[in-house]
Order: C-alpha cells, then sequence, then structure tokens
C-alpha cells in the first residue's frame, strides 16, 4: 500500500518488544535530538496524558528539554508543531494529534505494542530505527476483497460509513465479504481500513462491527427500517 503520511515516519519498537524500555526511550530522544536539528525547530512529545512523564525517570528528564502534549490537556499552539516523539500512544486520538503536529516535518513512534501500531507502520512505510527488528508481517487479503473495501472507503470512509447512502454500501460489501469461503476475520478488516488513511478510528471500528455482527447472522437496517442486503 503506497504511503499516505505527509511526514518522514520511523518507529521504535515498543513495550511488547524485547528492546529495554530505557533504551527505546534513548533511541527516540535520541532522534528527536537529531530532527529538531534537521529540520531547524523544537521537537514535540506526545503522550495519552501529560501525567504520564512520572512512569520513567528518562521521561521526566526530558520533559525538562522538550514541550510535552496530549489530546487531553489543551489545544496545542502552532508552536508546537515540528518533528514529534510518540511514546505508547493508546489510542487513535492520540496518534492523530502526533500527525497533526508532525506535518511537514518528521513523526517517530514507540508504540505500546506493535499490534496496535501495525496499522500506522503499513500506511506510512516506517522505518525502524532499531537493527534488528522487524515490522508486521504484510496484510493479505483477496484482491476482490480490497477491490470492495476501496470502493467502499472511496464512496464512505471521509464520514466514517455515516452518510447518505453510506451505511448501506458497506452493509452491502461487507455482507458480501462474509459469505467468502476465505472471509477474513474482523481484525484484518479493520486494519485494511485503518491503513488506508481514508478514515479514521472511528470509521474503521464501526465497520469491524458491523462485520463482526454479519458474521454472527445479525441483519442490518437502513435509516427507512429496511433490511440491507
Amino acid at each position: 500500500m503506497k504511503s499516505t503520511a505527509r511526514y518522514e515516519a520511523l518507529w521504535v519498537p515498543g513495550l511488547d518488544s524485547d528492546l529495554d524500555r530505557d533504551d527505546g526511550l534513548v533511541a527516540g530522544f535520541r532522534w528527536l535530538a537529531e530532527a529538531e536539528r534537521m529540520f531547524g525547530v523544537p521537537g514535540v512529545v506526545v503522550m495519552y496524558a501529560k501525567g504520564m512523564v512520572r512512569n520513567a525517570p528518562l521521561l521526566e528528564q526530558a520533559a525538562g528539554r522538550w514541550t510535552f502534549v496530549s489530546p487531553r490537556s489543551s489545544s496545542p499552539s502552532r508552536q508546537d508543531r515540528g518533528p514529534v516523539l510518540a511514546i505508547w500512544p493508546p489510542d487513535d486520538r492520540t496518534l492523530e494529534l502526533a500527525e497533526q503536529l508532525a506535518f511537514g516535518t518528521a513523526l517517530c513512534l514507540i508504540p505500546g505494542s506493535l499490534d496496535h501500531a501495525s496499522a500506522w507502520i503499513r500506511r506510512t512505510n516506517a522505518r525502524c530505527l532499531v537493527v534488528g527488528f522487524a515490522g508486521p508481517e504484510a496484510l493479505v487479503l483477496a484482491d476482490d476483497t480490497t477491490k470492495s473495501l476501496d470502493h467502499m472507503l472511496f464512496f464512505g470512509g471521509h464520514n466514517g460509513f455515516l452518510g447518505g447512502g453510506e451505511k448501506e454500501d458497506a452493509i452491502h460489501r461487507l455482507v458480501a465479504i462474509a459469505r467468502r469461503p476465505d472471509a477474513p476475520s474482523r481484525g484484518a478488516i479493520e486494519e485494511y481500513l485503518r491503513a488506508s488513511g481514508e478514515t479514521d478510528g472511528d470509521g474503521a471500528q464501526r465497520a469491524g462491527k458491523w462485520y463482526a455482527e454479519i458474521l454472527d447472522g445479525k441483519r442490518h437496517r437502513d435509516y427507512a427500517g429496511r433490511v440491507i442486503r
């Protein structure tokens, strides 16, 4: 899949890897210092909550040098834009903030788990900064399935599949995919939608929920109450 990122993307193995937590943080902060010099603007650290700096001595030390921002704090200013180190983001909202601040520069991610970061790594073609660690395996879906999902994304991805006719189109396509002998898992569907960059995390999760319900035999209805086939 072609990268949709508008920044240079990198990553450091996270908490579920064999890399020591502090070694990962050192690698991330070393990169952030180099990125500041490369882009000529101050770097920023994004975490779920500013209070998380107390989770590790290295974070407390870094807080004396870099600005730490989170989606739970006040809205970041334009001065906060620059190369970003995102540390253990637990949700899409935190990662989306990091992407917004990194626009036009670079973003390095230290994930809590590789599974949570795999869609972002694939979407951005992120490069690992630590030698000897592999990224997630390529996501493999049948060609007909990916074509149908691509059409679904083109039609309703930007609205999270909730605009006029978009839910009906999504359900219709997901029903057809679920009937295939090689029907993928809910996780694979969500992964593909997230990695596309054509919908947000809420849209991917919503479609994944519909797909799981379809696999369980649930029949969905449109806004007029008619069964979507």
